[in-house]
């Protein structure tokens, strides 16, 4: 049964699979949707079987589709990876890279790519990360991004992640604070009003998050969704606010802020690479994730 069966078959198979929708796949594919379920259709009659079902508004995979797909990706994988190698990944040839990054990352990249002229045809497009965990693996999974840049430490093993570097937390006044002009003790620390930022993925502040002693209720002003309005608020106002501590010295000129230590002892805030496991020996995946580790060691050099 399977000798008669046409690879292409196979492979929109496991892009319908991968993004559960005709649409999706049929854009991943360049396609057009009555021809990527054309070959569907003509994939099931072969198989006997019947792969997707409706749900809801779109499509879900059979047990049939999953046992398929556990059997058929892995392989499709290793020929794609395998053809690639032998092509080599060339800058001279269009590529579209999609990196999942946090706000402090995307700002420290963007300068570096855009003034990288070794990208020849390549282009790289950060765009945010997923807001929990399913989200940023089922991403990955299903091909949305290239691979996620992220602090957050997975266990999941389908997926593969390497060290990338560390930033940490610091604390920030505006430089004319009334009362602020050098490191703080945790007393001070505390008799100050707070901008604070969420961590919405871990539900908890960043400060908490990223501080190995337990911090007591603060007096908040405000609560923040981005690291930059924090900091924008901080130069504006006599309140005080723990952030990254890249960000803070990127812009601490611009924005006349004191840059100071944390009164409490602070964790790394460790940054991966996150890939699903087929890419690990893709070389087009391989040459991303050198570049990325080739900018940030720019950044982190003496």
């Amino acid at each position: 049964m399977f000798k008669d069966i046409d690879l292409n078959l196979l492979k929109v198979f496991v892009a319908v699979y991968r993004q559960q929708s005709i649409t999706l796949a049929a854009d991943a594919l360049d396609m057009t949707q009555p021809g990527v379920s054309g070959l569907l259709k003509r994939l099931q009659q072969k198989l006997g079987v019947q792969l997707f079902v409706r749900q809801g508004r779109g499509i879900a995979p059979t047990h049939q589709a999953h046992e398929l797909a556990r059997q058929v990706e892995p392989a499709l994988t290793q020929i794609d990876n395998a053809l690639e190698g032998l092509e080599g990944f060339s800058t001279a040839h269009s590529r579209r890279f999609v990196v999942y990054a946090s706000e402090p990352v995307m700002l420290m990249l963007m300068p570096l790519i855009e003034a990288d002229n070794s990208l020849g045809k390549v282009s790289i497009e950060l765009q945010p990360t997923q807001l929990n965990e399913e989200q940023l693996l089922q991403s990955l999974m299903q091909q949305q991004a290239d691979l996620a840049i992220d602090f957050a430490s997975y266990s999941a093993p389908s997926f593969f992640s390497e060290y990338l570097f560390d930033d940490a937390i610091c604390l920030i006044a505006r430089e004319q604070h009334p009362r602020i002009s050098g490191p703080l003790e945790a007393e001070q620390f505390y008799q100050e009003r707070h901008i604070t930022v969420k961590l919405r993925r871990e539900d908890a502040y960043l400060a908490d998050y990223y501080t190995e002693e337990h911090l007591d209720q603060r007096q908040i002003a405000a609560v923040c969704d981005s690291l930059l309005s924090q900091m924008s608020m901080v130069a504006n106002s006599d309140c005080i606010a723990m952030t990254a501590r890249s960000l803070a010295d990127a812009f601490a000129d611009s924005m006349q802020i004191q840059v100071l230590p944390s009164p409490f002892t602070s964790l790394p805030v460790r940054y991966r690479l996150l890939t699903h496991k087929r890419m690990r020996h893709s070389p087009a995946n391989m040459w991303l994730r050198s570049k990325l580790k080739a900018y940030f060691g720019q950044l982190i050099s003496p």
